[in-house]
């Protein structure tokens, strides 16, 4: 998956994937991610089951839109098509949050770091002993580089 294509906005009020995708584009993501690959029907069922009525249009629309940033992959399927999500729901969380901590790295380097070591230190020793333990992998991984 290719996140260059995305353009997305980062809205940290915001509570899950609803920081970098809107809240229909969130709904659908998971709803595809659920199913493994759906139709817009499918969808549509899935939201509605959920309390959230919408036209199929909006959902088409949406789920068009997902794959032209290339989220969704979408297949002809006899005379509809089905959508597949283009990475899993922790591969695009991975890259995404990487895309994000790579761009703030770029233009705040050492503020970022400081607030990421100082968030960090705010949780229990298990994660700080998790960031401890990456940074030791990545010296290796560099020293046997060389």
């Amino acid at each position: 998956m290719d996140l260059s294509r995305y353009q997305f906005t980062f809205d940290p009020r915001k509570k899950g994937l609803r920081k970098i995708l809107g809240d229909l584009e969130a709904d659908v993501m998971e709803a595809i991610w659920a199913l493994g690959r759906a139709t817009v029907h499918d969808v549509l069922e899935r939201l509605a089951a959920a309390d959230r009525e919408l036209a199929y249009t909006t959902v088409m629309t949406v789920m068009s839109r997902l794959a032209d940033k290339g989220l969704l992959e979408k297949r002809k399927d006899g005379t509809a098509y089905v959508y597949v999500p283009a990475a899993s729901k922790e591969e695009f969380t991975r890259r995404t949050v990487g895309t994000v901590l790579s761009e703030l790295l770029d233009d705040f380097t050492a503020p970022a770091m400081s607030q990421f070591v100082d968030l960090v230190g705010e949780q229990d020793d298990a994660a700080i002993e998790a960031l401890e333990k990456a940074i030791d992998e990545r010296r290796r991984r560099a020293d046997s580089d060389v």
